[in-house]
C-alpha cells in the first residue's frame, strides 16, 4: 500500500486519481465565467400546451380554455393565482395553483378534472 496520499482537486470536478486529466485554469468551470440563467417556467404556455392534450381525452373534449387568473386577495397584499377552466357550455372552474410549479400546476388540474 502506498503511504503518499495525493491531493484532491477540490472544486475542479475532476478527480484526485485522474492524472491525466489536464488541469488548466482555462479547463476548469468558475462561477464568474458560467453564465446562470434563470429558469422560471413559463405557465401561460404550459396551461395552454396542457389544454391542447386535455382536449384530446374524453374528459377534456368539451375544454375550450384554460388560462391563468390572478386576482387581490383581502387587503389587496396578497394574490389567488388560479388556473380557469372553461368549456363549451360557458361553466367555468377556477382551480388554485398558487405556488405550484409546472408539472404541479398539470397534476393539480388532472387531479380536479379526473375527482370532480
Amino acid at each position: 500500500m502506498n503511504s503518499t496520499k495525493e491531493k484532491s482537486a477540490v472544486g475542479t470536478a475532476i478527480p484526485a486519481t485522474e492524472k491525466d486529466i489536464n488541469n488548466l485554469p482555462e479547463n476548469i468551470i468558475s462561477a464568474n465565467k458560467e453564465k446562470i440563467n434563470s429558469h422560471s417556467e413559463n405557465m401561460t404556455e404550459i396551461l395552454k400546451s396542457f389544454c391542447e392534450t386535455l382536449k384530446l381525452t374524453d374528459r377534456g373534449k368539451n375544454i375550450v380554455s384554460i388560462f391563468l387568473v390572478t386576482e387581490p386577495v383581502g387587503n389587496q397584499v396578497y394574490m389567488r393565482v388560479a388556473a380557469r377552466v372553461t368549456y363549451e357550455n360557458g361553466y367555468t372552474k377556477d382551480i388554485d395553483i398558487g405556488c405550484d410549479s409546472g408539472i404541479a400546476v398539470v397534476y393539480d388540474i388532472a387531479r380536479s378534472l379526473v375527482y370532480s
